[in-house]
């Protein structure tokens, strides 16, 4: 039972298959983080929760669009502001 307490809640960690499971238990009582241990533990035991595979993550191409949208959203009443980060993110796909 690996728990310990980050401020005034519990954590636990341990190693499943290779891969190290740390998380919060949003909890201040320590016989509770115990149990919420316990419980991620079995879980991870009988394949109900897995270990999550990440989100591949986008190249900066795939990245750019979105970018250049949120800023054109965001500094909507700056367009020189918009120019100049489409301006910089085309030089940096030049590479």
């Amino acid at each position: 039972m690996a728990i310990f307490k980050r401020g005034r809640v519990y954590w636990y960690h341990f190693w499943f298959s290779g891969m190290h499971v740390q998380e919060s238990t949003k909890q201040g009582n320590p016989r509770v983080a115990r149990q919420m241990e316990a419980a991620c533990r079995t879980a991870l035991a009988k394949g109900e929760v897995g270990i999550l595979e990440r989100k591949p993550v986008p190249t900066l191409r795939q990245f750019s669009q979105r970018f250049i949208d949120a800023i054109s959203v965001r500094c909507s009443s700056k367009p020189n502001t918009v120019r100049f980060y489409a301006k910089k993110m085309n030089r940096l796909l030049d590479f």
